[in-house]
């Protein structure tokens, strides 16, 4: 939320897409910014309450795969995809990376973060055989586990078309994991053209 709460301010106003919006904060947050937003949740549950949650904020709740989600070109000013595209296989991520870069408009930003593969949970797998890229899980209940972590710079090679504003890789305490911190990557990108 650091990272949108900093960069928010610099996409032009207008409409932003909240790719697996979960509980709804980032939806709801950009709501109170001003943003007409497309929360899109493929959990039916969290759709429902998000629905119920937003009421008075320009939010419209989409119950569908994000994968399924029609996107038109030039249409958002941001797009935020946190914590969901390590749910993809590569095969889907990068035809979606190019629809997403697409459906921005003109210096429209988007926002990305995604688990790395010296997460705790990547290292696990690793150490135990099993492969990083398991069958699809994504279900309409929602995803069941990460299906792909990203090797070093990969989120950046993903979003290649666009400007690179900001991009890092951490570490964050995340007192709930297994080993009180997860990995990822963080990346901001405008559209150039």
């Amino acid at each position: 939320m650091e990272v949108l709460e900093r960069w928010a301010g610099a996409a032009p106003a207008g409409r932003a897409l909240d790719l697996g919006s979960g509980d709804g904060g980032i939806a709801l947050w950009l709501g109170r910014q001003g943003f007409v937003v497309d929360a899109v949740e493929v959990d039916r549950g969290k759709t429902r309450r998000l629905s119920n949650v937003r009421r008075g904020l320009p939010v419209v709740v989409h119950s569908v795969d994000l994968r399924e989600f029609p996107l038109v070109p030039g249409t958002y000013s941001l797009i935020v995809a946190s914590s969901i595209l390590h749910f993809l296989r590569p095969t889907e991520l990068w035809p979606l990376a190019d629809r997403l870069e697409a459906a921005l408009m003109a210096q429209g930003l988007l926002i990305a973060e995604a688990l790395t593969v010296d997460d705790p949970e990547a290292v696990e797998r690793l150490a135990s055989g099993e492969p990083q890229i398991e069958p699809n899980t994504f279900s309409t209940s929602g995803p069941e586990g990460v299906i792909h972590f990203f090797e070093a710079d990969e989120l950046r090679r993903v979003f290649g078309n666009l400007e690179v504003l900001e991009y890092q890789e951490n570490r964050r305490l995340a007192p709930d994991s297994p080993r009180g911190y997860r990995s990822g990557a963080t990346f901001v990108g405008r559209r150039t053209e």
